[in-house]
């Protein structure tokens, strides 16, 4: 009887140890490990792997970063615009302060006004952003993208030697 039970428990110990996610120690760790997946086009396990940072590392720097390369992962490699909004969005909703906020907002105004060409979306997002960050240095970008939104780039003086 105790032969049977002693397997029984190596049996549930050995199937849970094989279904567990080895989770890294530390947050740089699953950050590199993440980059490495992105690297090898291998985005889902890129993303999974940020989305575990976030989830088990919820108050280290490395998770407001990794949720905006989130974004950047979508918006980049996928061209999944539509979720890189969303991506960008958990920066500004979950992280309050951090470093990325500014850049998340922008490039959700960047992605409504270029790609989708959602114009008054991108101009509440680029309006919120000059309201908080009036004299961040994404400014000028902000400025430029209202004042040539929905302008085809030949019409933009300052572009056309790019077009030429």
């Amino acid at each position: 009887m105790k032969t049977k039970y002693g397997y029984l428990l190596l049996i549930t110990f050995l199937l849970l140890s094989a279904c567990g996610e080895k989770i890294p120690k530390t947050s740089l760790e699953l950050f590199n490990r993440a980059e490495k997946h992105r690297q090898a086009k291998e985005t889902e396990l890129a993303i999974k792997d940020l989305n575990l940072l976030v989830e088990h590392f919820s108050t280290d720097l490395m998770a407001s970063k990794s949720q905006y390369v989130i974004g950047d992962i979508y918006m980049n490699d996928l061209r999944d615009f539509n979720n890189a909004v969303d991506s960008y969005r958990k920066v500004i909703n979950n992280f309050e302060n951090a470093a990325e906020e500014p850049h998340a907002m922008f490039m959700i105004g960047y992605i409504y006004s270029n790609i989708l060409s959602q114009y008054e979306d991108a101009r509440r997002e680029y309006e919120s952003f000059l309201k908080i960050y009036p004299d961040h240095e994404l400014t000028p970008s902000v400025n430029f993208e209202m004042k040539w939104m929905g302008k085809d780039i030949n019409e933009i003086d300052e572009l056309k030697h790019i077009t030429s």
